[in-house]
């Protein structure tokens, strides 16, 4: 039970969920813009591959990461999978991960449309996607730099 508190926990209160809601809002509020950022989008369709393509990329990169945060190089006696509070991290890198790959899916889904036809949709969902990847991506190599950054000093402090 304290592992799903941990899990929603993780997911509900995000940087990834506010660029969620973010993005959602601003395109209820303001779809004009969208519109104008997808006809531009369509006039260039090859630049259209690269970008929609990026936050799979990212998701790459997340689970590599991930990976790294809960199992460091520098951690040859376990010491992070016996800290009473991994399980929690555990959930929210798992929940990282999770988000980046809900972006990557609507980063490739951006590749489907019909970008000769132009909607505001389309350009908010491409935007929203790529920008909650970087975010995702950010805050696990975040996690990462401070996870390193731990192991060295703990490893200082046990030197003779």
């Amino acid at each position: 039970m304290k592992l799903i508190y941990a899990f929603l926990r993780s997911f509900f209160i995000s940087p990834e969920l506010l660029v969620s809601v973010f993005g959602f809002a601003l395109f209820e509020m303001r779809p004009h813009w969208f519109a104008f950022l997808s006809e531009r989008i369509g006039s260039q369709l090859e630049l259209l591959k690269y970008v929609g393509l990026l936050p799979a990329g990212l998701f790459a990169f997340d689970a590599n990461i991930g990976r790294n945060v809960l199992l460091p190089n520098a951690d040859k006696g376990t010491i992070l999978q016996s800290w009473p509070l991994y399980g929690e991290l555990k959930c929210s890198v798992g929940v990282g991960v999770l988000y980046g790959f809900i972006f990557a899916v609507a980063g490739i889904a951006t590749l489907l449309f019909d970008w000769k036809n132009p909607a505001a949709c389309q350009s908010a969902l491409l935007v929203t996607s790529l920008a909650g990847a970087l975010i995702a991506s950010a805050t696990l190599f975040y996690a990462n730099v401070k996870m390193e950054e731990m192991f060295r000093q703990f490893g200082s402090k046990q030197s003779p």
